[in-house]
């Protein structure tokens, strides 16, 4: 069972301040607008009413983003309720439907030096009745399948957000290969998976935390890269089948009341 921990006030000041994995980051490269509202699951995160990363609705009250999503963003006067998701909006300039965030939780496995394990659950302070999830994936996806990226990333490394959501496939890319690419630039672990279609697709600054989507469930988080869109480095996205454990345990510990 994988462990926790509660990111209350005080532990998020111990944790780095936002940078190393933001200039990492992955926009939508050689993407697409969305004009229709086709993914009710996808939402925003916000830190004291800035978008920071996207994330994905795996219950009514609960969203799956990235980890360095939310350690990045603490500080000394950080509090969690300068967090807030927005959901049901294709366009960064519509709030939506707001919610505070109740409380959020990474697993101790998460290295924010390497990107390793970078996956969070946030507990929102209230459901949101109308809410679309989306189904996780607990099975490895085959190298080749081609996989949706969401998000409102940058268009082109070194751009700036899409205000606009925008929309990409890519293919899966196997471990051993990405490795190959990434050289001494990075360590693919196997809580991480890579996709991308190389000089042409990509995800990028702005759309870390959203979801990949394979055969119709998420599969990956989006998290880090070397620059995005480049020829020779994938996107690297959190491995969903290989974190499930804690998003599971993360969720069924909501229901627990603490005394």
């Amino acid at each position: 069972m994988c462990q926790f921990s509660r990111l209350l006030v005080l532990q998020l000041v111990l944790c780095l301040a936002f940078g190393h994995i933001y200039g990492h980051q992955m926009p939508i490269v050689g993407g697409s607008a969305v004009t229709e509202k086709k993914y009710p699951y996808f939402v925003r995160l916000y830190y004291e009413n800035k978008f920071i990363c996207g994330g994905s609705l795996v219950r009514n009250n609960a969203v799956l983003t990235a980890a360095h999503c939310v350690e990045d963003s603490s500080g000394e006067d950080f509090s969690v309720k300068a967090l807030s998701v927005h959901a049901g909006t294709i366009n960064l300039g519509d709030t939506g439907v707001e919610r505070e965030i109740k409380y959020a939780m990474v697993s101790k496995e998460y290295d924010a030096e390497t990107a390793n394990y970078d996956v969070a659950v946030l507990i929102l302070s209230s459901t949101i009745p109308s809410a679309s999830v989306i189904p996780l994936d607990r099975s490895a996806v085959a190298d080749g399948t081609s996989c949706l990226v969401i998000g409102h990333g940058h268009t082109e490394e070194g751009g700036v957000v899409s205000n606009q959501l925008q929309k990409t496939y890519v293919p899966v890319v196997s471990r051993e290969e990405c490795q190959r690419e990434y050289g001494d630039n990075g360590i693919i672990t196997q809580y991480m998976m890579c996709a991308s279609e190389p000089g042409k697709k990509d995800s990028c600054p702005g759309d870390s935390g959203g979801p990949m989507i394979c055969n119709g469930k998420q599969a990956g988080i989006v998290s880090w890269g070397e620059g995005c869109g480049r020829v020779e480095y994938p996107g690297v996205y959190t491995d969903i089948s290989k974190v499930y454990g804690f998003i599971e345990y993360a969720l069924m510990i909501e229901n627990i009341v603490f005394i």
